[in-house]
């Protein structure tokens, strides 16, 4: 019996030793940030500024002037125009936290609701600017500094071709 469980303790020895190897956790605690509050911020600042007469013939609506320290841009967007860039956003990054977006209100938009919404689109393209992936990824620079009238096209395309971030990671080429 003794003979027995000698090569069994082995076996398992060894499978040990061999599945660190195989499932090596990453350095450092993946909860945490490794870029400072000051990093962050550095990223970029983008203003969002409410453009006085409203556009439209029958319906109205309001445009934004959206403006961006990091890419030295200035660009109108509609509301629709953030709806869209946040759907890209979640459908490329649906593992992430992607901020939310303020309410559409279709009628009774009086000055006080518009000025909330202003805020608070400001706040989330701020917060998609200074994430880390989001930062670098094309579609926040073309939301940024794409000044054609068709951004929604130009951003559902470009989301088109790419797929989720996972699909195009190097870990995802190794997964079973």
């Amino acid at each position: 019996m003794d003979a027995e469980k000698g090569p069994r303790t082995s076996q398992v020895t060894e499978w040990r030793a061999l599945d660190p190897g195989r499932m090596q956790m990453p350095q450092g605690n993946p909860l945490l940030l490794s870029y400072t509050l000051q990093e962050l911020l550095a990223k970029d600042t983008v203003q969002v500024e409410l453009i006085p007469e409203k556009k439209g013939l029958f319906l109205k609506h309001v445009e934004y002037e959206v403006s961006s320290q990091r890419f030295k841009s200035s660009v109108y967007r509609r509301y629709n125009d953030f709806v869209v860039f946040h759907e890209v956003l979640l459908h490329k990054f649906p593992y992430r936290m992607v901020p939310a977006l303020p309410p559409k209100r279709v009628l009774g938009a009086d000055r006080e609701f518009i000025e909330g919404r202003r805020r608070a689109l400001k706040r989330f393209i701020n917060l998609v600017a200074r994430h880390p992936p989001f930062s670098e990824d094309v579609l926040l620079k073309l939301f940024l500094s794409f000044s054609g009238s068709d951004v929604q096209h130009k951003l559902k395309e470009a989301a088109q071709c790419v797929g989720d971030e996972f699909m195009n990671c190097k870990l995802a080429a190794r997964a079973k």
